[in-house]
């Protein structure tokens, strides 16, 4: 049985604007792995100054409730797409 993945939102401050990433990851470490993996997708330095905040309850924006948890594996993409 697969364990649990919960959220993470990676916290990357650029400029004067802050962008929140969600990452689904079993602890703080994997989640780290999928933020570097997040950066190297989207061909950007992660910056020194990134947080990892860990939301297991969710997190809502905008109407939209980000879920705490996932089951089982999840591919690479849906970890930062959690809606697709």
């Amino acid at each position: 049985m697969e364990p649990n993945k919960t959220l993470w939102m990676l916290d990357i401050v650029r400029g004067k604007w802050g962008e929140l990433i969600p990452i689904y990851a079993v602890d703080q470490t994997e989640a780290w792995i999928e933020a570097q993996r997040w950066a190297i997708r989207n061909e950007m330095p992660l910056p020194d100054t990134a947080t990892l905040i860990h939301f297991p309850n969710g997190f809502t924006i905008f109407r939209r409730t980000i879920p705490g948890t996932l089951k089982g594996e999840i591919d690479a993409q849906s970890s930062t797409n959690p809606g697709t």
